[in-house]
């Protein structure tokens, strides 16, 4: 029997998930590089060398307060190794801890709730250190209009605050380009119809991991500015959710170079026909609305009779978006849309009708989910003719059913909202880039 081991659970576990298949059926992997993790010291070492910059110690040197301002429990962010090393730079440059706030910025996602708080910080953050997160339709500051014309509100608390400093992780993001830098103000602390008009009227990439050299990145760079952020903290992850990248320093020089380290670690080839595809949400898995948003694209590519496969754990369930809703009926997610409507909305018509189009428009067959957090009515207004199971044995057995013992091709996409596919394929010359772990899984 030919099994592969995977990981489930982000953020509730984190658990080992062994998948398995007959011994018949041939097995590729397709996923990150396996980067080690960084030791705390190297952490320590990128923070004390930023890039373009002067230090977080010296940024906050004659200051009285700061706010870190991280992502929140739908980014697989692991604050916990990171928030007691900012922490420790601020003291040293003379802040005390009490005056020191970190702020869970999800945009117009749900405000995190205390659990989700105490696991985005971890157990070893200073008891002094306020924990808080941001409320989209909470106390905001107009801040006028961006350059690209955007009108500003955003958080009270991280506009008074005297040191600003961004926290996030880079991967690749289906309108930004890549996350990360700039994004964790604009849309991250700011009100409701700043972020739905961002996301109406900014032009971004046109692809998951393309250019960050849009328009909708210059205005982000911009507000960041006028905000004061005073630097990023970013970093790219390996496929254990563990730090293998830190850069630390400007907004846009310091995200820069972890894109170009993320495009390396994440990039990977397309895997040549196979019947079974497997697309592995890990660690963007806590929720079905995050999930099906950032790994869809493995299972989305083939043509023809293929079973495809998803892998999401989902223990928020089917979750929620303020403006990109999947915990509603379709009538519904359409409703709640257009009732952020705008005479603005009438600009770029056609653009605008093909992304309301991509909302509703999969109905993928042969689609099998593996999630014991989802309820199999959960998929069904996306999704009509997925089946959802509770267990591998259970799913592993719809597969035999469907395929026989083999011979049989499986492409498994281990970590998929982390890879960027290229135009390579497995198998040809020249196919496989540097960055990318293809391997046969061992049999047992």
């Amino acid at each position: 029997m030919t099994r592969m081991r995977l990981r489930t659970k982000a953020w509730f576990g984190d658990e080992e998930l062994t998948i398995d298949f007959p011994a018949s059926w041939k097995l590729i992997e397709i996923g990150p590089r396996d980067e080690p993790a960084l030791t705390v010291e190297a952490m320590r070492e990128c923070l004390s060398r930023p890039i373009g910059t002067r230090r977080l110690s010296e940024i906050a040197r004659g200051k009285r307060n700061a706010v870190i301002v991280v992502d929140d429990l739908t980014r697989p962010t692991p604050g916990a190794d990171l928030l007691p090393l900012l922490v420790d730079e601020l003291t040293s440059g003379g802040i005390s801890e009490r005056d020191i706030t970190v702020m869970l910025a999800g945009g117009t996602h749900p405000p995190a709730s205390a659990d989700e708080r105490a696991k985005k910080v971890g157990s070893r953050l200073s008891s002094a250190v306020k924990v808080l997160a941001h409320d989209s339709r909470g106390d905001l500051v107009n801040c006028g209009r961006s350059p690209a014309g955007l009108p500003l509100h955003i958080n009270r608390l991280v506009m008074e605050s005297e040191v600003k400093i961004g926290v996030g992780c880079i991967y690749p993001h289906p309108v930004a380009g890549f996350s990360g830098g700039a994004k964790i103000i604009l849309p991250a602390v700011c009100g409701v119809e700043t972020t739905r008009m961002m996301h109406d009227y900014l032009r971004g990439s046109r692809e998951r991991g393309g250019s960050i050299q849009t328009e909708l990145r210059q205005d982000m760079a911009a507000v960041a500015r006028r905000v004061g952020l005073d630097g990023i903290v970013n970093v790219t992850l390996n496929r254990h959710r563990a730090i293998c990248g830190l850069f630390a320093g400007d907004v846009v020089q310091a995200h820069e170079a972890g894109v170009r380290a993320a495009q390396r670690l994440y990039a990977v080839p397309m895997s040549p026909e196979a019947e079974v595809v497997v697309a592995d949400m890990y660690p963007f898995d806590t929720s079905w609305q995050f999930a099906q948003d950032r790994g869809m694209w493995p299972v989305e590519q083939p043509t023809g009779d293929v079973s495809r496969v998803v892998i999401a754990a989902c223990p928020l369930g089917m979750g929620t978006h303020e403006l990109f809703p999947v915990d509603s009926p379709l009538w519904s997610r359409i409703a709640r849309r257009l009732s952020h409507f705008r005479l603005a909305d009438l600009d770029r018509p056609l653009e605008k009708l093909r992304t309301m189009g991509q909302l509703i428009r999969r109905k993928q067959h042969h689609l099998m989910v593996l999630s014991p957090g989802l309820k199999g009515q959960d998929l069904t207004s996306m999704f009509p003719h997925a089946q959802r199971f509770g267990d591998w044995p259970a799913l592993r057995a719809a597969l035999l059913a469907r395929h026989g013992e083999g011979p049989v091709t499986v492409a498994v996409y281990r970590c998929a909202p982390f890879l960027i596919p290229t135009a390579a394929v497995l198998g040809q010359e020249g196919g496989a880039p540097e960055s990318t772990l293809t391997r046969q899984p061992t049999s047992a």
